[in-house]
């Protein structure tokens, strides 16, 4: 059992069930038909989700949900959020802690707290730096540019779109680096994380409130994480904020039964609908979901953080010991674009972030370190019947040739014009391209992953997934 008197454990616990669900709404890839065991760790993650939402005193329902995360995210990549990524370090930070309690008498369910607290400021911290480039900062290719018209166009606010400005664009990009930036300094320093957590919550709420894109996969996994950063003063007010609200709630047992339906169905679309043209029900399910339960969430966490002062932080980081390792891992990812080991799902996101082969657009670091040289080795589309490659030759980019003999793997049938080395070939069929079709580990193969090269001069936004992550 989660003591009783660990309110912040039984919160967490409640809202990640709450963020799993929140992901299998909005990562439908019709698992039945082309992963079966995607399918059915899909299927399990909602059962465990029910099952800690319904009973989040029992740890082994969370210690459950926990275990499947990780190897649910194991089959997802190297096509992956970061969101998912975060979710599965944290989990397996929870296992740690689990297994540590097994051997160590001393260990307690809440030495998760400092150890997740650290890897979450690690994730965080290595976005936030990431979008230090001169990209970023341009409003002419800015995801904060795009993403904010995305979301004043969702709601017809199409005369507040700042692409039109190039100074309201670059005010914008400013505004949402520093945002960023000042979120993850305010929560690393617990004199000011009161207000690092209401502009957390704030800001990460307003995100996912973007109608034509969903962000709250990823705000629900932040949402958790950032519940982790409460003293306990503030969570015992959280709960008395909650208890106000339960009066307007519905009956438990009908509430039981909502969360019942709501997973199953999640769970049953998820199977089922192909990405992602017929999983706008899924979609339509998380927007609402964000709607009620992120806006509940950010008025009851509003209400507690503004009406009390930082109280004593019972969570000490001396506490993680082992578990330093998770943090440390999480660490390393995001390195990992500077090294050049991989540019997928690195804590880079949504930055414009380009370490391409030795050279970057980050305004603090000079050069990367190009351990690997992949990105120099690109391959260039110029016709295939392949619709994801065309959409490289379309949208001007160049694929590095690791990442293209995967995809060759994965779709051995299509045929493709390519130039690699300033050589042209053409194969009609890539399973028979003795170049592109060696062998690949399965482990390089779903986590050393580089993203698709740009290029054009600046690196522009990439709202969507094309043949490589």
């Amino acid at each position: 059992m989660i003591p009783r008197e660990s309110k912040k454990l039984v919160w967490f616990a409640h809202m990640w069930a709450i963020a799993a669900l929140f992901h299998l709404s909005g990562n439908a890839r019709d698992a039945l038909n082309n992963q079966p065991i995607l399918a059915i760790l899909s299927l399990l993650i909602a059962i465990a989700a029910i099952y800690t939402l319904i009973t989040p005193l029992k740890r082994q329902w969370l210690t459950i949900l926990c275990v499947l995360i990780p190897l649910h995210a194991w089959q997802e990549t190297p096509v992956i959020g970061n969101h998912w990524i975060l979710a599965a370090f944290l989990s397996l930070a929870w296992l740690f802690v689990a297994a540590r309690k097994k051997f160590v008498i001393s260990t307690r369910w809440e030495d998760f707290i400092p150890t997740a607290q650290l890897t979450l400021l690690a994730a965080y911290g290595f976005a936030a730096f990431a979008k230090v480039n001169t990209d970023f900062l341009d409003p002419a290719v800015s995801c904060a540019v795009y993403y904010h018209d995305q979301l004043v166009r969702s709601w017809g606010l199409s005369e507040l779109q700042a692409s039109d400005s190039p100074l309201t664009g670059r005010v914008i990009a400013v505004l949402a680096m520093l945002t960023e930036l000042a979120i993850f300094v305010a929560l690393a320093i617990h004199k000011i994380r009161r207000l690092g957590l209401i502009l957390a919550f704030s800001f990460h709420w307003l995100l996912a409130m973007n109608l034509g894109q969903h962000f709250w996969d990823f705000s629900s996994v932040l949402f958790a994480g950032f519940l982790l950063f409460l003293d306990d003063v503030q969570v015992a007010r959280l709960q008395i904020w909650a208890d106000r609200a339960a009066y307007i709630a519905p009956r438990q047992t009908l509430l039981r039964l909502f969360v019942v339906v709501v997973g199953v169905s999640i769970a049953g679309l998820n199977i089922v609908a192909p990405f992602p043209e017929h999983s706008w029900a899924l979609l339509l399910i998380g927007h609402a979901a964000w709607w009620l339960y992120g806006t509940a969430v950010l008025f009851i966490v509003l209400a507690s953080l503004l009406s009390v002062t930082n109280g004593s932080n019972s969570n000490s980081y001396r506490s993680v010991g082992i578990l330093i390792i998770i943090p440390v891992i999480a660490i390393f990812n995001g390195l990992t674009p500077y090294l050049e080991i991989k540019t997928g799902f690195s804590w880079n996101m949504y930055s414009n972030l380009r370490t391409v082969a030795g050279q970057t657009n980050h305004l603090l670091i000079p050069r990367t370190l190009d351990l690997t040289g992949a990105q120099r080795d690109l391959v260039r589309i110029f016709n295939t019947s392949d619709p994801n490659l065309d959409q490289l030759r379309v949208k001007q980019y160049g694929l590095p040739f690791v990442e293209f003999r995967k995809y060759a793997q994965d779709h051995p049938e299509e045929s493709v014009t390519y130039e690699r080395g300033g050589v042209i070939r053409h194969v009609d069929r890539l399973g028979d391209d003795s170049l592109s079709y060696d062998p690949i580990d399965v482990a390089p193969k779903r986590l050393l992953s580089f993203r698709a090269v740009d290029l054009q001069t600046t690196e522009r936004c990439r709202p969507v997934f094309y043949a490589s992550r």
